[in-house]
């Protein structure tokens, strides 16, 4: 088994993910794993670090290859998964699709997934996809034969929807787009505001990524003897009505549940990006804002000044010299080893991925064809999504108004149109809330201008 991942440079998420896969005993028989990035100083470090990691543990990961390269192609050849976490442009262009936006008054402070920044962030990961998708057809796992198990990408690159809606449009059922919305909004349910363990709880959650909504919550006393289980949500209404400071940094997303009924995925930070209510006026921003200095906060460009802070190469060379590394027996709660364990040991496994809505069969109440996040089974067959889902009607109208703002950009990037691009940021409800439509025009040419050195392809 060979696995590739694309992005290797992202040193700390690469580690996590790639130790959560060798925790799996399977999947370190025999296996090879292929680290590619076009930043070399950043892939060598992972790289070493990987190795580091064999080395201290010879007995259980004696069966693992490690492989570095910057050739694409090579690491993706043969190769049965691939894992891909790219940043095109890095922090210079994540300043570009923070500044413009805000001299037209469009407050972004993380600029990943619908907003006008996530919409040209999506422009310029597409290429690098494309290059993904292509390598897999022609020379990955079974390339060139028919009717039988293909390569599968599992996508953790940002801006999510659009990202895996575009892979799927060049190869349809090439790939799942993975986030860790779902599991840690769970933790925080259970942990925080039902006060029960995660054994004592179940959900069904189903929207989009970063917009997807706990529909059924459910909670059963472990310490009560032939227990039922029960709607929580009263429970988590009690709680707040005891104790309204319980909403914490979460403002915009208590406001959020308070409004359409139900608690969705993605923090405060994220979400006052999504809707028009909360970045249109500064006192709505200071209304809202959380208690800390996160993202939370509400905090103009807070991603920018993460990403700055954390990408000095002299800083990053100092301070990422591999040391010895415990060995880790039991996987994280991201998807991807767990995905991979099941496709090769047929233990199913259930998760929530972000895939094609074919034919509104997913979620009906959702445009057809439109990336959707939902339950997903996984075993030797594949990936098997749950089906029939209907969201609420606010729940699905908050959706659709970011899923239209996918579907333009997806739809100019793959017609070369500017125009639609234009209309995908027209269509996004934080930017529409703020600007004209001239004005929004005059952004999106700024931004186009701007961002030359990494659309060219879209000339063509």
């Amino acid at each position: 088994m060979k696995i590739a991942f694309v992005g290797a440079g992202s040193r700390i998420f690469c580690k996590n993910v790639l130790t959560d896969i060798l925790a799996f005993p399977a999947l370190r028989r025999n296996a090879t794993i292929a680290l590619h990035d076009i930043n070399k100083a950043r892939l060598d470090h992972t790289f070493k670090e990987m190795e580091l990691y064999k080395a201290d543990h010879p007995d259980v990961l004696g069966g693992v290859e490690f492989e570095a390269t910057t050739d694409m192609r090579s690491a993706i050849e043969n190769t049965k998964y691939v894992i891909d976490a790219v940043m095109v442009g890095g922090p210079e262009c994540l300043k570009q699709d923070i500044d413009i936006p805000m001299k037209y008054g469009v407050d972004q402070c993380i600029g990943d997934t619908t907003s006008a920044g996530a919409v040209f962030r999506a422009l310029r990961t597409f290429p690098v996809l494309a290059e993904i998708i292509t390598n897999m057809k022609e020379v990955g796992y079974n390339a060139g034969t028919k009717n039988c198990a293909r390569p599968l990408l599992l996508n953790y690159a940002n801006p999510m929807a659009m990202n895996t809606w575009y892979c799927n449009s060049l190869w349809p059922g090439s790939t799942v787009g993975l986030c860790h919305g779902v599991q840690g909004t769970f933790k925080q349910l259970h942990a925080t505001y039902i006060g029960a363990s995660a054994e004592e709880c179940s959900f069904l959650c189903a929207g989009i990524n970063h917009m997807a909504w706990f529909t059924e919550l459910w909670f059963k006393d472990g310490t009560v003897k032939d227990a039922r289980w029960q709607d929580a949500y009263p429970i988590i209404w009690k709680h707040h009505d005891e104790e309204p400071e319980i909403e914490g940094d979460e403002k915009v997303r208590w406001d959020i549940m308070k409004a359409a009924g139900y608690y969705m995925t993605e923090s405060s930070g994220h979400l006052s990006e999504y809707v028009p209510y909360y970045r249109k006026r500064k006192d709505l921003i200071e209304k809202y804002k959380g208690n800390t200095n996160g993202f939370n906060n509400l905090q103009h460009g807070w991603d920018l000044q993460f990403f700055g802070a954390n990408s000095d190469a002299t800083e990053v060379e100092a301070r990422l010299k591999p040391k010895s590394m415990k060995f880790k027996d039991t996987p994280s709660e991201e998807y991807a080893s767990h995905i991979i364990n099941a496709m090769e040991t047929n233990q199913p496994f259930r998760l929530n991925g972000n895939v094609m809505n074919v034919k509104g069969a997913l979620i009906t109440s959702l445009p057809a064809d439109c990336c959707v996040e939902v339950p997903v089974f996984a075993d030797y067959h594949g990936l098997h999504p749950q089906g029939g889902i209907e969201l609420p009607t606010a729940c699905a109208a908050l959706c659709t108004s970011n899923t239209m703002v996918h579907k333009a950009t997806i739809e100019g990037a793959l017609a070369h149109d500017k125009e639609k691009i234009y209309h995908a940021v027209l269509l996004d409800p934080l930017t529409a809330s703020v600007c004209s439509p001239g004005e929004i025009r005059a952004m999106v040419d700024e931004m186009f201008d701007a961002n030359k050195k990494w659309l060219g392809w879209f000339e063509n």
